[in-house]
C-alpha cells in the first residue's frame, strides 16, 4: 500500500518477510527451477514419448483392450487422461458421467463399441455422454463423425467433445 511518505511496508505478504531491520524470503513451495517433466501430458507423450502419470498408467492396466470398460470416480479420471491414452495407444476411449461415476470405454483406432441401442440404455440410467478421443494431431481428427452425432442425438445433452492425441478438444452438436 502506498502511504502519505510512500511505501507502506509495516505489513507481510506473500513469500517476503519483513523484520525490524532485515527482509528475509520464506521457502516457495514450488520453486521455478522446479523442473516439469511433462509426465502426463498428452501433448509431451505425444511429441516427446514422455510417460503416463500414475493415474493414467492405472486407468490403461484397466484397460486392457478393445471393449474393456471401468467405472471410477468422477474425480479419478477426465477428458486429458483420455487424450493421453490415445496418445500411447493410439485408440479411442470415450467416457460417459452419472453423478460422481464415470464409465470409460476403449476403443481401436478408428472406433468405440456404443451403438445407439447401448446410447440409449446410457442416456436412461442417467448418464451424459463427457466426450471421446480420435487419435491424431491436427484440427480434422476432431470433426464428428456421423456416428458420432447419431451416438450425442440418444442424449438430452445438446453437445458433446472431441479430444485428439495432443490434447485438444472441439465441441460438436447434434446437428
Amino acid at each position: 500500500m502506498f502511504g502519505a511518505k510512500g511505501l507502506d511496508n509495516s505489513g507481510e505478504c506473500g513469500i517476503i518477510k519483513a523484520g525490524s531491520d532485515k527482509v528475509t524470503i520464506s521457502s516457495i513451495e514450488s520453486p521455478i527451477e522446479q523442473k516439469h517433466t511433462g509426465k502426463g501430458n498428452p501433448n509431451a507423450i505425444l511429441m516427446f514419448d514422455v510417460e503416463l502419470n500414475k493415474r493414467q498408467k492405472s486407468l490403461l492396466d484397466r484397460l486392457p483392450s478393445y471393449d474393456s470398460r471401468i467405472i471410477v470416480s468422477k474425480r479419478s479420471v477426465n477428458m486429458a487422461d483420455l487424450s493421453a491414452l490415445t496418445a500411447i495407444t493410439g485408440d479411442e476411449f470415450a467416457m460417459f458421467t452419472n453423478g460422481n461415476d464415470r464409465l470409460v470405454i476403449r476403443g481401436n483406432s478408428i472406433k468405440v463399441n456404443i451403438d445407439t441401442v447401448q446410447a440409449n440404455e446410457f442416456s436412461k440410467a442417467g448418464y451424459k455422454w463427457s466426450g471421446h478421443t480420435h487419435p491424431g494431431a491436427n484440427i480434422s481428427c476432431m470433426l464428428p463423425s456421423d456416428g458420432d452425432k447419431a451416438i450425442l442425438n440418444c442424449f438430452s445433452q445438446n453437445t458433446s467433445v472431441i479430444y485428439n492425441s495432443k490434447g485438444q478438444f472441439a465441441t460438436f452438436g447434434k446437428e
